[in-house]
C-alpha cells in the first residue's frame, strides 16, 4: 500500500478522531498534518505485507501525537469547548446551526464528565470506527471489559442528557 493510498483511506477517520479530541477545527487541521508528516517520515519502516496492521500503526501515531500535544499544552481537559463556535456547517439555516451547536454542546458537556479511559474508548469506537477487539488490543484491556466500559459510558451520557431533553 502506497503512502497516497494510506492517506486517502485513513485521512477522514484520523481527522474525525483528532477533531473529537481537540474540538477546534484549526487545531485538528494542524494535528492531522503533523500525523501524516510523521507517517511519511516513518513510511520506510512500514511493511506493506502487514497492511492489515496499518490501521493500528496509523492510530498509534495519531494517539501519540495527541498525547504529545496535550502534554506540551498541559491540557487536562481533553474535551474543552473552545473552538466549537467556529464549527458551523455550511448550507444550513442559522437556526438549524444553532440547534446543532446546542445539542453538540450538551453532548460534550456530558462526555466531559466521563473518565479519560471512557472518553478514549468512545473516541476510538465512534471516530475511528474500531471494533471492541481492536480497542481492547490498543488499550490493553479485554474485549468484554471494553464492551462494559462502553455500555456504562453511554448509559452515563444518556442519564446526564435526560434532564436536558425533558
Amino acid at each position: 500500500m502506497s503512502f497516497e493510498e494510506l492517506y486517502d483511506k485513513y485521512f477522514g477517520r484520523v481527522y474525525n478522531y483528532i477533531l473529537y479530541r481537540v474540538i477546534s477545527p484549526d487545531i485538528a487541521d494542524d494535528m492531522v498534518s503533523l500525523v501524516f508528516e510523521k507517517i511519511l517520515h516513518k513510511y520506510s519502516s512500514f511493511d506493506p505485507a502487514k497492511a492489515t496492521i496499518a490501521e493500528a500503526w496509523i492510530f498509534a501515531i495519531a494517539r501519540n501525537t495527541l498525547n504529545d500535544y496535550f502534554r506540551r499544552k498541559k491540557i487536562l481537559n481533553w474535551l474543552s469547548m473552545s473552538g466549537m463556535e467556529d464549527h458551523i456547517e455550511s448550507g444550513e439555516s442559522l437556526e438549524t446551526d444553532a440547534e446543532k451547536h446546542e445539542v453538540t454542546a450538551k453532548v460534550l458537556k456530558a462526555v466531559e464528565q466521563l473518565s479519560n479511559p471512557e472518553r478514549e474508548i468512545i473516541a476510538l469506537k465512534f471516530t475511528m470506527d474500531m471494533t471492541n477487539r481492536a480497542i481492547a488490543g490498543e488499550m490493553g484491556l479485554s474485549e468484554s471489559n471494553v464492551g462494559v466500559i462502553l455500555f456504562r459510558a453511554m448509559r452515563k451520557i444518556k442519564e446526564l442528557m435526560e434532564p436536558e431533553i425533558l
